[in-house]
C-alpha cells in the first residue's frame, strides 16, 4: 500500500502558481530560493506603510509572536482595521474608509459623544475542492474606529454611502458661535 499524503498537505494552497522561474533570472537562483524560503514576508514588510505598521505595533506589541499568521491569515480584531481619510473640504469634511470585500450590511456608523463610531464584522468562509483534497475555513474579525471630530462639525447631520467596499461620510460644518463682546468695567 502506497498512499499518496501529498494530497492531504494543508499547505498546499499557499504555494504559488506552480510555474518555475527561469534559471537566468536572479529569482530563479538557489540562493534566492534559500532567502525566499527564510524570510516570506520580507518584501510585504517593506512595501507596508511604516507608520501603520508602527501604530499596529504598539497596538498588539505581541501580534509578530509566529508564523501561524502568515499561513492562516490574522483577523484578530487588534489586526483588522480599515484604513481611513479624513478630508475638510472648506464646508465639509469628508470621511473615506476603505471596507474591501465587505458589505453594507456589515456595518455600523454612529455618533457617540461628538465622534463617529464605525463599527464592522467581516466574515469570510471559503470552500473549495483541488483534486481530491478538500478545504473548508472560516475566519471572522471585527473592527471599532472611533473618529472625533473637530469643534465646528455637526456628525448628526452626516450623510454616509457605501459603494464597491468604500464608506463615504460626508459631515456638514456648522458655524462657529458668534461671541458678542463687551467691556468689562475694572472696578
Amino acid at each position: 500500500m502506497n498512499p499518496d499524503l501529498k494530497k492531504w498537505n494543508p499547505f498546499k494552497f499557499l504555494r504559488g502558481s506552480g510555474r518555475k522561474p527561469d534559471a537566468d533570472s536572479p529569482q530563479g537562483s538557489p540562493a534566492s530560493e534559500q532567502w525566499r524560503g527564510a524570510w516570506p514576508d520580507i518584501q510585504r514588510f517593506f512595501s507596508r506603510d511604516p507608520l501603520r505598521a508602527m501604530e499596529e505595533f504598539f497596538h498588539d506589541p505581541l501580534a509578530a509572536r509566529g508564523a501561524l499568521d502568515r499561513w492562516f491569515g490574522d483577523f484578530s480584531s487588534s489586526r483588522f482595521q480599515p484604513r481611513i481619510d479624513v478630508v475638510d473640504e472648506g464646508k465639509i469634511l469628508r470621511v473615506s474608509v476603505e471596507l474591501p470585500g465587505m458589505e453594507r450590511d456589515d456595518l455600523t456608523v454612529s455618533v457617540e459623544d461628538g465622534a463617529l463610531v464605525l463599527r464592522g464584522e467581516k466574515k469570510q468562509d471559503v470552500h473549495s475542492e483541488e483534486d481530491g483534497c478538500y478545504r473548508l475555513e472560516r475566519a471572522y474579525g471585527a473592527f471599532t474606529r472611533t473618529i472625533p471630530m473637530p469643534d465646528d462639525a455637526d456628525p448628526d447631520h452626516a450623510l454616509a454611502k457605501f459603494d464597491k467596499g468604500v464608506l463615504t461620510l460626508t459631515v456638514p460644518k456648522q458655524e462657529p458661535p458668534r461671541s458678542a463682546s463687551r467691556t468689562i468695567d475694572i472696578g
